[in-house]
Formats: structure tokens, sequence, C-alpha cells
């Protein structure tokens, strides 16, 4: 009898020894999953500080275009304004005499609706 209760306290021994080690493997796999969870969220931060940073460089870059843009095209405006000026000084005397030609030079004529009714 003494060696069955050996052999059950030897087992009963080893069955926690086993279950020792089993909840130490736990606590191991927690650990390791919290230390996993930690630095995926650092890589996380870090890869969105990245993007942001990238996101703000491509802003700025278009903002900046269009900075460039709006000049290029208040310089383009301005060169089209001063030569319709030009274009105006050039023709001014030209349009008033037409004008004054047009104005003055007067023909009387029967308006064609009067012609047609018979009233003439």
């Amino acid at each position: 009898m003494a060696t069955k209760s050996e052999g059950i306290q030897r087992l009963l021994q080893a069955e926690q020894r086993a279950n020792a080690k089993v909840a130490e493997a736990k606590k191991k796999k927690q650990k390791r999953l919290k230390e996993a969870k930690e630095e995926a969220k650092k890589e996380i931060l870090l890869f969105k500080n990245n993007q942001e940073v990238a996101f703000q460089d491509k802003m700025a870059k278009s903002q900046g275009y269009g900075d460039d843009y709006t000049a290029k095209i208040n310089k383009e405006g301005q060169v089209e304004a001063a030569k319709l000026d030009q274009q105006l000084a050039q023709n001014q005397g030209k349009v008033v005499d037409w004008l004054l030609d047009l104005v003055s030079d007067i023909k009387p004529e029967v308006h064609r609706n009067y012609a047609t009714t018979g009233f003439a």
C-alpha cells in the first residue's frame, strides 16, 4: 500500500508541478502579449506621426505652389491689362472718328415697315 500511496503522491506532485509550469507559461504569454501590444501601439503612433509630417509637407508645398500660381496669374493679368491699355491708346482716336462719322452722316430714308404699309 505504501507504494501505491507513494505513486499517487508522486503523481499528485507531478500534476502540481505541471499546473505550476502551465500557470507560469500563461503568465509569460500574457506578458509577451502585453509587450507586443505596447510595441504595436508605439509603431502605430510613430507611423501616424510620420504620415502627419508627410501630409503637412505636401500641404505646405501645395499651398506654396498655390501662392506661386496666384502670383503668376496676377502677373499675367497685369501684362494683359497693359496690352489692352496700349491698344486703347493706339486706337482711341480712330474709334472716336468712326463714331462721329456714323453719327454725323445722316441719310434720310423711309423705314422699310412704313414703305410696305402703303401710307407713303
